[in-house]
């Protein structure tokens, strides 16, 4: 059962995906024709052009990519799970790490990239950090609401039946919030690659953002579009596998 609801979600993703390639192909092909200038290629030269970035590195540029916005996203899950568990609830610890939240919400972390860099130098923990740090916020917002509707119902009827804490923790609060974590991080996603690409500018000669920059320094636009269409697919994957997650660790959803 749990199978054919996988597949039958991953087809449903399959024919989105396909949809919306079409419908992009479609604008970018008009768009070329219209403006008719070579900062806006063929997609279909592009797309011929897929199977020449092997000699380019590609796949290097592709790994390191992949790896910092996985573990970021991964990074992101737990913090916020635990930092909006903790701000769950009218206790003072709970007002006090809100107070908090709120007050660093607002600071533009894309500004700290500098610090970070400092600290942890041009590496790939930098880049982790630094999406981290962009992506976490929401997640832990979420959570924190998520939990604090939960109606009060819910609760008590676990305790009429003798639920201890323990219980409720873990048949109440852990899967209302990784309902609330998944979503989030599902919808984070888009600014997690958007992050990667503006630390991958930096400091670092392997990922997808210096390919497609590099690519535009050097003026070849096929090479620069087609760095972007891989990096999108690249994210589709990731959507993937977070459906998968929430496939394997909600099933009690499907029931």
């Amino acid at each position: 059962m749990g199978r054919k609801l996988y597949m039958k979600k991953f087809s449903s993703a399959l024919i989105h995906f396909v949809i919306g390639a079409l419908l992009v192909l479609v604008l970018w092909s008009i768009a070329h024709i219209v403006m008719d200038i070579n900062v806006i290629p063929s997609p279909f030269t592009v797309l011929a052009a897929l199977p020449d970035l092997a000699n380019q590195n590609i796949a290097t540029h592709v790994y390191h990519s992949f790896f910092r916005v996985a573990a970021a996203l991964t990074l992101s899950m737990f913090i916020g799970l635990a930092v909006g568990i903790c701000a769950a609830g009218n206790n003072i610890f709970a007002r006090i790490l809100t107070s908090f939240i709120y007050f660093t919400y607002p600071i533009p972390r894309a500004a700290l990239l500098p610090a970070v860099m400092l600290i942890f130098g041009l590496t790939n923990m930098s880049k982790v950090i630094m999406i981290t740090l962009i992506v976490v916020y929401p997640i832990i917002v979420v959570v924190r609401d998520s939990l604090n509707d939960i109606p009060k119902q819910t609760r008590n009827t676990l305790i009429c039946y003798g639920a201890n804490k323990l219980q409720i923790f873990f048949y109440i609060t852990i899967p209302w919030s990784l309902t609330s974590v998944i979503s989030t991080s599902r919808i984070s996603l888009g600014t997690a690659v958007s992050v990667l690409f503006f630390t991958e500018a930096y400091g670092t000669r392997h990922g997808m953002g210096f390919f497609i920059l590099d690519a535009w320094m050097r003026l070849n636009y096929i090479q620069m579009y087609a760095g972007i269409v891989i990096l999108s697919l690249s994210g589709f994957v990731l959507f993937i596998i977070i459906d998968m997650i929430e496939n394997i660790a909600l099933k009690w959803k499907k029931i």
